[in-house]
């Protein structure tokens, strides 16, 4: 049974549509918070994984993930930044997690994928490199944050040595470590403009990894693995003395570098602590921009949804599913549609397209019951109507963490930035130009 701070979640609740902007979007911001104020272990201090709510029962799942401390703690500054509660406040949970973090039993530093909240027991043997690029990105934030807790976050982030998970042969980062099997997964993270790109930036700031790394995970793979959704156009380019291919894939009149599977997840998650849109306006930014652009034109005009924003989240036919969902021509790989848009990946697109964004999020405001105590709820099938009953701490967290960048001006991204090792590879951002050919 889960120990919470405290747990009293209304099924639904409504928002006033006559807000402005700036306060409806501060009203979801200080909703989604609530999951953090409460669905916390009040003796470990780290945020549980998800809450089912329906009517007649609620269950809390008492496990957490690497990431979804990570973003715990950038979103303890993100509602410091949004005055939901004080900066004492902020660095008393930021303590008592990190503390918690320091007792958890690790693989050559790198943490478990998963943990018991309550034994603090690793509850899978997975060491992830993406998820513990995104604890390392939490604890950027929250040394630049507290200088207090500055000595230990740092001392964590060191011990978080990516080259443990690194394929010199291959020049890029092995999927992850399985200990029971003492072996290294047997497949890698290849793909730039997929949300792993951020372990790749952490990992080359910190000298874990080699500069070369960057320029060796692909634009779009090789053009004779035929069995990709399409053959990139593009030519290649010598960069730091490698021969990079930067290819593309078109769709009618838009050209963009794929993702994975066309989520927009996968294109944005980066963008809550890596200015690319500053930084890599004429690569990642405008990459992020056309991904943007595409989901919507194929959500509204081409499928005739309602709403938009494609990608992994809990299945509204499965209270215990989840499932991994995006725009199939926008991944090399691509994955399905099947009319599921998902909340979290509107507030990431503040960053790209706030206009269209805004819009979106009033209309989903407006879908029936899927608004809650702690925001909105994870996903709605619009075919069916039926909603997700479920609040994820990964999403609740990418939500809060965006609109805090969103509406206090980069407040999260900028102390990732400024950060002495992370600010001095912006360069790996301003190098990648992908259209202007």
């Amino acid at each position: 049974q889960a120990r919470l701070v405290r747990f009293k979640p209304a099924v639904t609740k409504a928002l006033n549509p006559d807000l402005t902007d700036t306060e409806f979007l501060t009203a979801i911001a200080r909703d989604t918070w609530g999951y953090f104020r409460d669905v916390v272990d009040k003796e470990n201090g780290i945020p549980l994984d998800n809450v089912l709510v329906t009517p007649t029962h609620t269950k809390v799942m008492s496990y957490t993930s690497t990431t979804n401390v990570g973003l715990y703690l950038m979103s303890l500054t993100a509602a410091q930044d949004l005055g939901f509660i004080t900066p004492a406040q902020g660095e008393a949970r930021a303590r008592k997690a990190i503390d918690t973090l320091k007792k958890l039993s690790r693989w050559e530093g790198q943490f478990f994928n998963y943990y018991e909240t309550i034994t603090l027991n690793p509850s899978s043997k997975f060491v992830s490199s993406v998820d513990n690029g995104w604890l390392a990105a939490g604890l950027v934030v929250a040394a630049q944050a507290y200088p207090p807790l500055r000595e230990d976050a740092e001392a964590l982030l060191e011990d978080l040595d990516f080259s443990k998970l690194y394929d010199a042969d291959a020049g890029q980062l092995y999927v992850g470590y399985e200990s029971d099997k003492r072996a290294l997964s047997k497949n890698h993270y290849g793909l730039l403009c997929t949300e792993p790109r951020l372990s790749s930036y952490i990992g080359i700031a910190k000298g874990d990894l080699p500069k070369s790394h960057w320029y060796r995970v692909y634009r779009t793979l090789p053009a004779d693995w035929t069995w990709q959704n399409q053959i990139p156009r593009g030519v290649s380019r010598a960069v730091d003395g490698i021969d990079v291919f930067y290819g593309f894939y078109r769709h009618d009149n838009l050209r963009f570098v794929p993702s994975w599977g066309g989520s927009l997840f996968e294109f944005l998650m980066p963008t809550l602590v890596l200015n690319e849109r500053e930084y890599s306006p004429e690569g990642l930014g405008a990459n992020n921009r056309s991904a943007v652009e595409a989901q919507i034109h194929y959500a509204l005009q081409t499928k005739r949804y309602p709403i938009w924003g494609i990608s992994p989240c809990a299945t509204p036919d499965s209270p215990q599913g989840y499932k991994e969902y995006g725009v199939p021509f926008l991944g090399a790989k691509g994955y399905p549609d099947e009319g599921v848009v998902t909340p979290h990946v509107s507030f990431l697109a503040l960053d790209v397209a706030p206009e269209e964004a805004i819009a979106n999020i009033r209309r989903l405001a407006g879908v029936k019951d899927l608004y809650g105590e702690y925001g909105f709820y994870d996903s709605v099938n619009v075919r069916t109507g039926k909603n997700s009953p479920r609040f994820l701490a990964l999403d609740q967290g990418m939500t809060l963490v965006a609109l805090a960048n969103y509406l206090k001006n980069g407040s999260v991204r900028n102390r990732f930035m400024a950060h002495r090792l992370m600010k001095e590879q912006v360069g790996l951002l301003a190098n990648e130009t992908y259209f202007g050919f």
